[in-house]
């Protein structure tokens, strides 16, 4: 069945492009604010990663400048880096134009509000290409102003899908710019799930980071911005210790200083007024996540706010009991109870009991593992997202070709 549809599809591609670039695939570009990875990155590096390259050719255009990551440069495809102004910036949409047009460009997936604003012109007013928005939470469609929203629903009428990671955010997109059902879609963000157990090496890692190998170790990924709220978690964390002297916390990520959200001087000021600089490890942007989590014994986000934190099933992926505050998008995904615990905002003495019981009572904490690891392959498999995503590309280009 799977190879009979595979068949049709390379059939129908060969029909495809024959008189324009002559490689016979979808061409599909994603663009992106910039190349700092956050939940939004993750999943376009994921996508383009992942993409089956005998059927798409994948670019990225992104706005902001910094340094490509090395995880974007070894998937070797063409990066275009666009400066954009603060104000709306019609060379910048220009600019996008002429890359679609040279590359053959069938498909463009602009993540965020902001870079389907500036794909509009290329995909619909200059050149008949597909143009795809992907929103990556409610309080991101929310925060919109009232005049963009009206602009917006114009816009998305005339583009050809809106997709949200989860119903709630589809909803949300439906709502604010008052589109039809047929107009959005969700397709739920994905991770890879590892085979088996990921812990080879665990102790040699420990020792690189100088953790005692009977030390239990409590982790997040998230980069330093208020909205992630990692002060709570220090403050949780410190009145942890008072009660469990061995363990270390793991704080997987950076600030970036022209981000006015930046939050990390506030975590080292608190880290060093708080004698924590021994229990607690800022170990920066590391390329080596799922090694990371191989070793934690319980994974915490308490973000303020989330959309579907990759971050957060990368960890429940990789078997590990779970802690976050009980907000949209976290609550989304933690089961109170059944994989870890959901714990109001800033309810430092409740993050503390979590964190003790799980510390505590390796058993609980071990089927907490368990059903986050079932839960993560059930719900949110990479290869589903994936297999979304490609249907979803192939049909719209399909359809230029009508």
């Amino acid at each position: 069945m799977e190879v009979d549809e595979k068949n049709r599809t390379n059939a129908v591609f060969d029909s495809m492009n024959k008189n324009r670039s002559g490689n016979n695939k979808v061409n599909v570009s994603f663009v992106i604010i910039q190349t700092k990875m956050g939940g939004a990155e993750r999943l376009v590096y994921n996508l383009i990663r992942s993409m089956e390259r005998e059927t798409f050719f994948p670019s990225l255009i992104y706005f902001n400048k910094g340094s490509e990551l090395e995880e974007f440069e070894r998937l070797n495809i063409p990066i275009y880096h666009i400066p954009k102004s603060r104000r709306l910036d019609l060379l910048t949409m220009k600019k996008i134009s002429r890359i679609v047009e040279q590359n053959e460009v069938h498909v463009i997936n602009a993540h965020h509000f902001m870079p389907m604003l500036y794909s509009f012109y290329a995909c619909k007013i200059t050149n008949r290409v597909k143009l795809i928005y992907t929103a990556h939470s409610e309080w991101e469609v929310k925060k919109i102003p009232w005049y963009w929203k009206i602009f917006g629903h114009i816009l998305l009428a005339h583009s050809d899908k809106a997709v949200g990671v989860t119903g709630n955010v589809s909803n949300e997109i439906r709502r604010a710019f008052r589109l039809n059902q047929e107009k959005t879609l969700t397709i739920l963000n994905g991770v890879a799930i590892s085979d088996g157990d990921a812990s080879n090496g665990n102790q040699n890692l420990k020792k690189a980071l100088k953790i005692g190998s009977g030390s239990k170790v409590i982790g997040v990924v998230a980069n330093f911005r208020k909205v992630k709220n990692h002060i709570f978690l220090l403050k949780a964390f410190r009145e942890t210790l008072k009660e469990y002297k061995n363990v270390k916390l793991l704080l997987i990520g950076q600030g970036f200083d022209t981000d006015p959200m930046n939050s990390e001087p506030e975590i080292r000021r608190f880290i060093n007024e708080n004698d924590l600089i021994r229990s607690v490890l800022i170990l920066g942007y590391r390329p080596d996540v799922a090694e990371l989590l191989s070793i934690m014994d319980i994974f915490c986000l308490t973000s303020l706010k989330e959309g579907l934190p990759i971050s957060l099933i990368e960890a429940m992926g990789s078997g590990l009991p779970v802690v976050g505050t009980d907000v949209e998008g976290i609550k989304d995904v933690i089961l109170h109870n059944k994989n870890g615990f959901l714990v109001r905002p800033w309810d430092i003495d409740s993050m503390k009991r979590s964190l003790l019981i799980l510390l505590e009572n390796e058993a609980l904490a071990k089927e907490f593992g368990r059903m986050s690891r079932n839960l993560a392959t059930e719900r949110y498999s990479l290869a589903r997202c994936i297999s979304q995503y490609q249907q979803l590309f192939f049909s719209l280009a399909k359809e230029c070709e009508a």
